[in-house]
């Protein structure tokens, strides 16, 4: 098999990648919200708890993202990938130890480190080994694993709850992190070191990397909330609705619709940003996103759910490559991988925030009025991101 730095988009290593990161996915899309169910269900904590526990995986990931893109690029992101996903499967491991609040929180904490570990590593991976002139495709492309795990994985979790209970979902979900993990390292490459330049003070290229993802971090980090509170409290919140908790028109299945609507809209839209900037596609795609979210918190039935759907998955669909880009387009390779940690770490803040924020919302004002909330946030950081992009446009970018 060539390497990735060899045959870019089109080779079989960079698909590999693209399947480990999308069984790492799936597995997050799968466990977490059989989190809040458990806690609530069979736990009898309340909503708020279910989104702290929730959250303590992206709060963990705050940490974890920036360690592991320092590491990807002092050791070599294979190295990462090995050690991460490990740990997230042990994390998976806990809770079919034991059964409780403390445990499913310790198991968050582990699982959250793992997890976020392993996607900033496969990034860097990418980000580092795939010729520069098709960056921005790749990016694109990777970022597709996002929403076919969160497609897929509600959907495994929720049917493998309802049908064999909540040890069955901890048992498949390790066994795909483990196979995930086993698909990435079938591929050669990744275990140089990411940068070869002379290192430089090291509080320089902290600097560096903080003013490149301060403002696409902030857009970041409101779209993100969205994420964490829908794939922590979208299926309660729809069921609620009136929209049927299983089968084909079933709440999980809007994350179906959802994940098509990202795939398709990147698929016929992907060269947005090409033609008229990252920015503007940003700040376009945050309003789209709000829309959606404000779809969502009065659908009362699966075709409204899913018209909401489909309008959040096109308000997503370009955020993931466009702010990755923004976010290290201005790094060299002795910061990339950090730059892309930082801003990983950013998002996983938001997620965090959505599924703790989320739960106390729910409990205190309904789960409509807190999507409703957040679809606010996002319109108010449309501003952050400019005005103009700067001179930068995607071609620009694809040319660095």
């Amino acid at each position: 098999m060539r390497p990735l730095a060899e045959t870019g988009t089109r080779g079989t290593a960079f698909w590999l990648l693209v399947v480990a990161s999308t069984a790492g996915y799936v597995v997050n899309g799968a466990s977490t919200p059989v989190v809040p169910r458990v806690a609530t269900d069979q736990l009898g904590a309340d909503p708020a708890v279910g989104g702290l526990l929730v959250s303590l995986a992206g709060f963990v990931a705050i940490g974890a993202m920036p360690l592991a893109g320092i590491l990807s690029d002092r050791l070599g992101p294979r190295r990462v990938l090995l050690g991460a996903g490990l740990l997230a499967a042990a994390g998976l491991g806990i809770v079919l130890v034991a059964l409780s609040v403390p445990s499913l929180a310790v198991s968050r904490l582990v699982f959250g480190a793992g997890n976020a570990a392993t996607a900033t590593a496969l990034t860097a991976w990418v980000v580092a080994e795939v010729p520069v002139t098709q960056r921005s495709r790749a990016l694109g492309l990777f970022g597709l694993a996002v929403w076919i795990g969160l497609a897929l994985g509600p959907v495994v979790g929720e049917n493998l709850y309802h049908s064999a209970g909540h040890r069955t979902v901890w048992v498949v979900a390790i066994g795909i992190q483990l196979a995930g993990l086993g698909v990435a390292l079938l591929t050669r490459g990744g275990s140089a070191p990411v940068h070869r330049s002379p290192a430089r003070p090291a509080g320089a290229g902290l600097a560096a990397v903080l003013r490149a993802v301060v403002r696409p971090g902030a857009a970041g980090l409101v779209a993100w909330a969205a994420e964490g509170f829908m794939i922590a409290f979208l299926i309660q919140h729809l069921v609620g609705q009136g929209v049927g908790a299983q089968g084909l028109t079933g709440a999980a299945n809007v994350f179906t619709v959802f994940a098509a609507s990202v795939v398709g809209v990147r698929l016929l839209l992907g060269g947005l940003p090409d033609r008229i900037g990252p920015v503007r596609t940003a700040r376009g795609a945050l309003v789209v996103l709000a829309a959606g979210l404000v779809v969502l918190a009065v659908a009362h039935d699966f075709p409204t759910a899913a018209a909401g759907a489909v309008l959040v998955g096109a308000g997503y669909s370009p955020l993931f490559p466009t702010l990755t880009i923004l976010s290290t387009r201005t790094l060299d390779d002795r910061t990339r991988a950090t730059g892309v940690g930082v801003f990983s770490a950013v998002t996983s803040a938001g997620y965090a925030v959505g599924s703790l924020v989320g739960g106390v919302l729910v409990s205190a004002v309904g789960s409509g009025w807190a999507l409703v909330v957040l679809a606010a946030l996002q319109l108010a950081a449309v501003p952050a991101l400019g005005r103009h992009d700067g001179g930068g446009t995607g071609r620009d970018l694809r040319a660095r």
